[in-house]
Formats: structure tokens, C-alpha cells, sequence
């Protein structure tokens, strides 16, 4: 079963104070992360159910290219994106057509 991309691009994933490459991808039930060229690290998926909220931050203090996930368990995921809004309404329409 292939499963509909609905939005891919490179981006950085971001932990602690270390950003890492890699691809970000968002399907109609999840959104994951693989990292770029570096099997230290395991690629991550997040169902949209466990999403509570998503909000911008700024890399820097002052790029405006920073999207948080805050899940459900009260742990956050940080991505640096090239269009953080397109992101954020793209996961928006996402989880609602899920929960229909």
C-alpha cells in the first residue's frame, strides 16, 4: 500500500543545541523525520493524534524558520523549515480531515 505524501522537504531537526539534516514528510496520519546520511540517528515518526499543538520559533532569536510540535505526552520536537506557515496549515488540514 503506498501511503499519499502530502509534504516533504529538506530540514533540520533540532536537539538540544545540535540541528541535524535530514527529510521531513507529512502523511494523512503522520509526520517523520529521516535523518540525511547519518545512521547514528533513527528516523522518527509522529502519529498527528499525538500532536497537541504546533507553533513557530525563531532559530537564532531572529530567522523566523521554526516549527514545534508540542505533543500530547509534554515533549516538543523542533524543525527548522523553509515555509513554516505552509507547514503549520498543511499539518492543521492534516489533523482535521483525520479526525473526520
Amino acid at each position: 500500500m503506498k501511503v499519499e505524501i502530502l509534504r516533504q522537504e529538506g530540514a533540520s531537526c533540532i536537539e538540544g543545541f545540535i540541528a541535524r539534516g535530514g527529510k521531513l514528510q507529512l502523511t494523512k496520519a503522520s509526520i517523520s523525520f529521516d535523518f540525511k546520511e547519518d545512521e547514528r540517528f533513527d528516523s522518527f515518526s509522529i502519529e498527528l493524534n499525538d500532536i497537541d499543538k504546533v507553533d513557530y520559533f525563531r532559530t537564532l532569536s531572529i530567522i523566523p524558520n521554526g516549527l514545534t510540535l508540542f505533543l500530547k505526552s509534554g515533549d516538543m520536537t523542533h524543525f527548522v523549515v523553509d515555509d513554516r506557515k505552509a507547514w503549520k496549515e498543511a499539518i492543521a488540514k492534516a489533523k482535521k480531515a483525520k479526525a473526520v
